[in-house]
């Protein structure tokens, strides 16, 4: 069985932690790749804490101290960044395949995200995007395949899109004329990136809702989102298939349509007559 990696752990035992180590772990969450870098007060500092906190809070998920937690996040983390290493470390099958062991955890990841998956939560994200002027749709990198995929059918169903997927200067122009009445419906897989936090800090300034879907719940807090959904693969594999968020938008699209069919299947008819 695999190791929980340290995000896991941070989901699962934030809502027990001391204020002091939700301090740091809410600093960690936000700054992954930075806190590498730091000694533990080093980090103390960063997260406003005593340096004893740090270390309870390294103890707290499961640790016996500073420098046993520093080495798995280095080991964790790493990997990610040399493709050689990463497809290395995936979990072959009993047969010594892939294919079998990835099958056996898609299903089970699938079936634990249709028993928790409710129409409350796709109405809330329904509510958002009927009541927004306009929706920008941000997905940076990889994130880039659920927003073309979103885009293309909220175009047609009468939702005014604007796809983000530029970073740095680009971004906060791209993001510059968001106003209250807009909503940002963000893509935020596997990590929380600096242009993540930029953004959704820049949509709440501007008074704009802030839609998430990402794989924690950790994610969705510390990016202060107005409603979300969270969905993850436990099979930890190089090839990011996006089946769950895909499945969610699938999902979504339908409740959508399901509320407001009239003035959908209008806007698909104008649509047609358009392109004919």
């Amino acid at each position: 069985m695999q190791e929980k990696t340290i995000k896991e752990r941070i989901d699962e035992l934030y809502d027990s932690l001391s204020p002091a180590c939700r301090k740091v772990a809410k600093y960690v969450n936000d700054n992954y790749q930075n806190c590498l870098l730091l000694s533990s007060s080093e980090l103390a500092k960063a997260a406003k804490v005593s340096h004893t906190a740090v270390i309870r809070y390294t103890r707290a998920l499961g640790f016996s101290g500073f420098l046993e937690y520093k080495k798995a996040l280095k080991d964790e983390y790493i990997p990610k960044q040399k493709v050689y290493s990463y497809l290395n470390k995936m979990q072959a099958g009993d047969d010594g395949g892939y294919l079998s062991s990835y099958f056996h955890t898609m299903r089970t990841d699938m079936e634990k995200f249709l028993s928790t998956l409710d129409t409350d939560t796709l109405d809330r994200f329904c509510t958002h995007i009927r009541e927004a002027d306009t929706l920008y749709i941000m997905g940076i990198g990889s994130d880039c395949v659920v927003v073309d995929f979103l885009r293309n059918y909220l175009v047609l169903m009468g939702v005014r899109v604007v796809p983000v997927y530029e970073e740095g200067l680009a971004l906060r122009e791209k993001l510059f004329l968001i106003n209250e009445k807009d909503a940002l419906f963000m893509i935020a897989y596997p990590s929380m990136m600096d242009d993540e936090i930029w953004a959704s800090d820049f949509a709440r300034k501007k008074k704009s809702d802030l839609l998430v879907i990402t794989d924690s719940e950790l994610t969705a807090r510390a990016l202060h989102a107005d409603t979300f959904a969270c969905m993850a693969e436990s099979s930890d594999t190089f090839f990011n298939s996006y089946i769950l968020p895909l499945t969610f938008c699938n999902a979504l699209l339908l409740r959508l349509y399901e509320k407001n069919q009239e003035a959908v299947l209008k806007s698909v008819e104008d649509y047609q007559r358009a392109i004919r």
